[in-house]
């Protein structure tokens, strides 16, 4: 039986998956928003479609290039290393 005398080990990865699944949730969010204001607008014409494209996809890779993982525990790196 556990009582938790024994650490979770695995909390560390399941909030870095939690991480992965904000930003994707984000991302999608926002495509969607600019996609709406898109077409509430009424964008047809080809350099307004591209405008509206990096809108949508500038602040994407800006926030995934950014938005940093946190750092693996000693006890990720050990595992990794045994791997």
């Amino acid at each position: 039986m556990h009582f938790g005398t024994a650490g979770g080990g695995n909390d560390e990865y399941a909030e870095s998956m939690q991480l992965q699944h904000y930003k994707a949730a984000i991302a999608a969010v926002w495509v969607l928003a600019v996609c709406a204001a898109g077409l509430t607008i009424g964008v047809a014409s080809p350099t307004r479609l591209a405008i509206l494209t990096a809108i949508a996809v500038l602040p994407l890779v800006l926030m995934m290039r950014m938005w940093q993982d946190p750092v693996p525990s000693m006890s990720e790196r050990i595992h990794d290393a045994r791997r």
